[in-house]
């Protein structure tokens, strides 16, 4: 029987199947200061909207704003996309071309931070933005010249699709799918890993360079 999750939306018929639609979403918009929204009181995951412009205002009531200096980093050794990987990427990208956009350039440095953050989920048993270790991705990133960040996870288990699915439930999550969707956006990798019990978790990253 097939079971995925996409936090934060429940589907309205969420008793049949046994379905969980679970998501999360980041953008990161970077100029000098970056406002950083907490999670719900229940602990549970929630969508985040992380902004870095001069003088804006919180989005949502809980958040703390930090100043992030530059800091001067190695860099990340490209990679190559698996047959899954780049048959999401090509996916994403005729979504772009649908809507009138350009199509996002694959990126070997951003394949190797979202697989390591698709792999730790896998390893450790975690599904957020965040891992245990408190990192998150602006520390997945240092090394890497960007102007503009953002994020999307996903995870889904029996699917014949994995990816398909995960990209139809980014498609009808508005943050998501403003991520995927964003023109301004220039570059993009995704990462898979599956895991031996079938898990199967995804990340897509997105910069501006």
């Amino acid at each position: 029987m097939s079971r995925y999750n996409l936090f934060p939306r429940i589907g309205a018929n969420r008793f049949a199947n046994l379905l969980t639609l679970c998501s999360l979403s980041f953008i990161f918009l970077a100029i000098t200061t970056v406002e950083t929204f907490g999670q719900s009181s229940s602990g549970r995951p929630v969508a985040r909207l992380i902004t870095a412009s001069r003088g804006a205002e919180p989005q949502q009531t809980q958040h703390r704003v930090a100043a992030r200096p530059a800091v001067m980093a190695a860099s990340i050794a490209p990679v190559a996309a698996t047959s899954l990987e780049r048959q999401a990427f090509n996916a994403i990208n005729s979504e772009r071309a649908r809507n009138g956009l350009p199509p996002l350039v694959w990126d070997g440095e951003l394949c190797r931070v979202a697989r390591r953050h698709s792999e730790n989920m896998g390893r450790l048993n975690f599904f957020d933005h965040q891992g245990p270790d408190g990192t998150d991705l602006l520390d997945r990133v240092s090394g890497i010249n960007w102007k503009a960040l953002g994020e999307n996870i996903a995870y889904n288990q029996g699917e014949n699709d994995p990816a398909g699915t995960a990209i139809n439930q980014w498609m009808h999550s508005p943050k998501h799918r403003g991520n995927i969707l964003r023109r301004n956006f220039t570059h993009s990798a995704i990462g898979i890993t599956r895991t031996a019990d079938g898990r199967v978790y995804l990340t897509q990253v997105f910069i501006t360079r």
